[in-house]
């Protein structure tokens, strides 16, 4: 996928295979979940099953609280689709574990593991913070074609926020020193970064790695059946539009790919955003911010992705997966750094591979 830098390092690039959903190996369970009317669903009570299920051991409790989390925060369509499936699959225990496992293995994962994985400068130690500027003419001079890319959508994206952070109305510093915008009294400046905010990872960078390949396909199947709303508009051939970017300052964008971080578009105001877990003083100074639009050439970001991005945060959070992801991918990160320190032979990847064929429940 253009756009994809030679020295980036895909962070899903080390998944093991991610497990199918039962749906794409049994054409019985989709006929089955189709079946199911609008009445027999409002009569049928999701909680109440699961809680039942949850019951017979700690196995089926931790799928059921995986599964009861997704049916929580899930809306619209997506929720409906999920909650069918619980409802087909409550009294066939093998194939409701394989769902709880899938939804973690095909959304939380890899979303968690590719928070802030767009191509970016390398971090730079605090001492140099004064010195940031000189540092980003010099990353111009040398950059990369696929930096190229990323630096021209972030232009973009820069015109359209009037060359600040969307959450602190910070000022971009190298926008400021090159007079792009006239920093106003009292106003900060500091270093930005073009988040993205449906994952730059979920893109298609694989061609030679069949597995890479086929994960994203599974992961791409998943988000399109649980959040519908994103088909029409993304995939892995265009996770690199100015709809799935903001402006961040460079705090704010390490929390927003944390999921430390997240927006939740209001109802009727598609400019509006409430915050949540907020760690950083916004621009307002409250949880509500407005996005602005400079450039009116210049598309908006998609309050859709936005909402998907909330839902996910909600759901790592609600359910605990968020640090059990985290020790995995780190373990599994560690053991390939010590299998092979140069990061350069394939055996690394094999040992990555096989720590994260993990079962969830």
């Amino acid at each position: 996928m253009a756009g994809a830098n030679e020295n980036w390092v895909d962070p899903l690039g080390h998944l093991a295979p991610i497990p199918e959903h039962p749906a794409r190996k049994s054409t019985v369970l989709s006929s089955e979940v189709s079946s199911i009317s609008d009445e027999q669903l409002a009569s049928l009570k999701v909680n109440v099953k699961l809680d039942r299920f949850g019951d017979v051991s700690l196995r089926h409790n931790k799928a059921a609280s995986i599964l009861g989390c997704f049916y929580q925060f899930l809306e619209d369509e997506g929720h409906t689709i999920l909650k069918k499936e619980i409802l087909v699959l409550i009294n066939t225990e093998d194939k409701l574990f394989e769902l709880a496992n899938h939804l973690v293995a095909a959304i939380l994962v890899p979303f968690r593991a590719s928070g802030n994985s767009a191509p970016k400068p390398i971090t730079r130690p605090s001492i140099f913070a004064e010195h940031d500027h000189e540092i980003d003419e010099t990353l111009i001079a040398i950059e990369s074609s696929s930096r190229q890319d990323q630096q021209t959508i972030k232009r973009q994206a820069l015109q359209r926020e009037g060359y600040k952070c969307v959450y602190t109305g910070i000022f971009d510093r190298h926008s400021v020193e090159n007079k792009k915008v006239s920093l106003p009294q009292d106003a900060k400046y500091g270093s930005t970064e073009c988040a993205h905010i449906i994952p730059f990872a979920l893109g298609n960078f694989h061609e030679n790695d069949p597995l890479a390949t086929e994960n994203k396909a599974v992961i791409w199947f998943t988000l399109h059946r649980y959040f519908p709303a994103l088909k029409p508009k993304i995939d892995p051939g265009s996770i690199n539009q100015l709809g799935n970017v903001a402006i961040m300052f460079r705090e704010v964008h390490d929390l927003f790919g944390d999921f430390k971080l997240s927006f939740r578009p209001q109802e009727n105001a598609p400019v509006s955003l409430f915050s949540f877990f907020q760690f950083v003083l916004s621009k307002s100074g409250s949880s509500v911010i407005c996005l602005e639009q400079h450039d009116a050439k210049v598309p908006m970001p998609d309050p859709e992705y936005f909402k998907v991005h909330h839902i996910i945060t909600q759901i790592l959070l609600v359910s605990g997966l968020d640090c059990e992801i985290d020790e995995l991918l780190k373990a599994a990160e560690e053991a390939a750094e010590n299998f092979d320190p140069n990061g350069s032979s394939d055996l690394g990847l094999l040992v990555s591979r096989r720590m994260l064929m993990h079962t969830w429940v």
